[in-house]
């Protein structure tokens, strides 16, 4: 009549990151063919339960089938578990999982078959870029989960025996290995002839034998010892010093290579002597709001601790130097010096077909870019850029990110980026309201467009465009002339004179009443735009805060002219959730929420 209390849980925990392997897909079907239903998935006859049962472990199983370490089986960079490993849910983004209520001594990654398929690896060789890639993000994962997991073991499996995953994989522990990352561990599996099932699954046979394979290599690793990190944190991402600050409020983002807590200091101490420290800390990215004045230059030096307790022992030094009137001008910006820019007619390009009006050396990124006078644009409702060339495309008005084609969604375009594919453009892209026609200027309007070659090596670059709008005018014609720049890098940023051009075009008469307006988009990822209404000159502030109330930044600090005014919120550094946008002149305040999904 009285239950007993349930045995105590295990001690040992292991965890398995995987894809319809991990998951033991059809594993109970006994044909090649597709299995017919769900219910021949039996996991706990999977290689993951199999091998926790012979240690008496608990164990958690985070696994999807078709996904992979960077891409699914169809080459959709959407789809990959890295991206969902934070979700408590599979199909939702949120609620996040709390990592510290169950944390293993073991993870095994049993990542890379659909990365392989997605890339084209039964058809034949895969680019070196896209094997780049694979080991960048096998080594950003690594990283992720010894910062969620203190003192976890990692074993890397490459599975099916397939050389290209037994190299890509080998060389990531390898590299780990040599930064002093002796808790990462390889191993692989065969081919098991005649044992897989349900279009190319394991069957309970071949499930045994992984599970046996992983077992040989957990006994010889001490895998339930916890492993004691003795490298100090690296700082990863900082400012080019010295820093140009063109407000009297900065806010200053660095990244470590592990979750740590930094501090800083204007002299330079040991970590335990610094006074001050960063308001958003603790992870990977961290940042301060600094309050400064015109004029004057301010040295920080900044160390780091990480959760395990090690400690930089030399600090990172940056400079500021505060000038109120400058701003920084990226290529796409107004008033960007072109300065050894070249010059020539569409179409341009390094492609081979002899159709380039204009040919360009050859290089794997190009940046293209043309100033267009334009009167009376508040009467503008429609506008329009028809893109052609080769492989992908990044638009720009006026220093702000339009759209773009055939390029990674979300994520930052760097030089080094590449398509997604080989494969001609053929696109118009139409301005939207917000965050487009709304950043349009009164005068000249700067349209910057950025190319880029699926390949690396012979890169197959060809650029022309066309801006029209749906009546029947044309801005410029294509074939027309644009500045180019090609030459191996990503054009520097420079510091320019401040300007009004974040002072929106199309509501140039002065506006009846102060007002902020909701951010659009809405939700965002990574980058959104606040707008808002002065009705005379006002000393301005607009400040980004988390939902706990925490400054993030401060988009204006200044006194502005009567106007509508339009300032981009990027939170590329920033974890998915809540926040919310101030604006404060004279006696009015206004907040509203903003939703950040990545």
């Amino acid at each position: 009549k009285t239950l007993l209390p349930p045995p105590a849980k295990p001690s040992r925990k292991i965890e398995f990151v995987g894809d319809s392997y991990t998951v033991a897909s059809g594993n109970e079907w006994t044909q090649e063919g597709a299995a017919p239903s769900d219910s021949l998935t039996n996991n706990y006859l999977g290689f993951g339960s199999i091998a926790a049962r012979h240690y008496n472990a608990q164990y958690s199983i985070l696994g999807r089938g078709g996904f992979g370490l960077v891409v699914d089986y169809l080459g959709n960079y959407s789809n990959n578990l890295p991206n969902m490993f934070d979700r408590t849910l599979v199909y939702n983004a949120t609620p996040k999982w709390n990592f510290s209520q169950w944390t293993p001594n073991v993870v095994v990654i049993c990542l890379g078959l659909n990365d392989y398929n997605g890339w084209g690896g039964y058809s034949g060789p895969i680019p070196q870029y896209d094997a780049d890639l694979y080991k960048t993000r096998y080594h950003q994962f690594i990283s992720t989960i010894m910062d969620e997991y203190p003192g976890v073991k990692i074993l890397c499996v490459a599975p099916n025996g397939l050389d290209w995953l037994k190299t890509q994989v080998s060389q990531v522990v390898s590299e780990e290995n040599a930064k002093g990352n002796n808790n990462v561990y390889y191993t692989y599996f065969p081919y098991y002839n005649g044992e897989y099932v349900n279009n190319g699954h394991p069957n309970l046979a071949a499930h045994q034998q992984i599970a046996d394979q992983i077992i040989s290599v957990l006994d010889t690793i001490n895998a339930w010892v916890p492993y004691k990190d003795t490298a100090p944190p690296v700082f990863t991402s900082l400012p080019a010093s010295p820093v140009i600050v063109s407000s009297a409020s900065y806010a200053l983002t660095v990244e470590t290579d592990s979750y740590a807590t930094v501090k800083y200091s204007t002299q330079d101490k040991s970590y335990n002597q610094m006074e001050n420290e960063f308001t958003t800390t603790g992870n990977l990215v961290h940042s301060v709001t600094l309050n400064l004045q015109q004029g004057k230059q301010y040295t920080y030096y900044l160390r780091a601790m990480d959760v395990n307790g090690n400690v930089m022992d030399s600090s990172a030094v940056i400079t500021l130097n505060v000038d109120t009137t400058k701003q920084l001008l990226t290529w796409s910006s107004p008033g960007y010096d072109l300065t050894g820019w070249q010059t020539g007619n569409a179409p341009l390009g390094n492609d081979n077909a002899g159709t380039n009006a204009t040919n360009i050396a050859a290089g794997s990124t190009v940046y293209f870019r043309q100033s267009i006078s334009m009167q009376n644009v508040k009467n503008i409702t429609d506008l329009r850029v028809l893109i052609n060339g080769h492989d992908g495309a990044v638009l720009y008005l006026n220093g702000t990110e339009i759209n773009r084609i055939n390029m990674v969604p979300g994520a930052d375009i760097t030089f080094d980026a590449y398509a997604l594919s080989d494969s001609a453009i053929n696109k118009s892209i139409l301005f939207p309201v917000h965050n487009g026609l709304d950043l349009l200027i009164e005068g000249e309007n700067v349209f910057g467009i950025e190319m880029h070659s699926r390949f690396t090596t012979n890169p197959d670059i060809s650029f022309n465009a066309k801006i029209y709008d749906a009546y029947g005018k044309t801005y410029y014609a294509s074939g027309s002339s644009w500045y180019y720049y090609n030459k191996g890098t990503a054009p520097a940023n420079q510091v320019g004179d401040k300007v009004t051009g974040v002072l929106a075009g199309n509501n140039n008469a002065v506006p009846a009443s102060i007002q902020l307006y909701a951010n659009y988009p809405n939700p965002f990822n990574p980058s959104t735009n606040i707008s808002f209404n002065l009705n005379k000159k006002s000393r301005v502030e607009l400040n980004v805060y988390n939902i706990l109330g925490q400054l993030i930044t401060t988009l204006v600090n200044d006194e502005l002219n009567a106007g509508k005014y339009n300032y981009q919120f990027d939170a590329k550094n920033l974890a998915s959730g809540i926040y919310i946008y101030k604006l404060k002149t004279g006696s009015y305040t206004s907040i509203k929420k903003m939703v950040l999904l990545k």
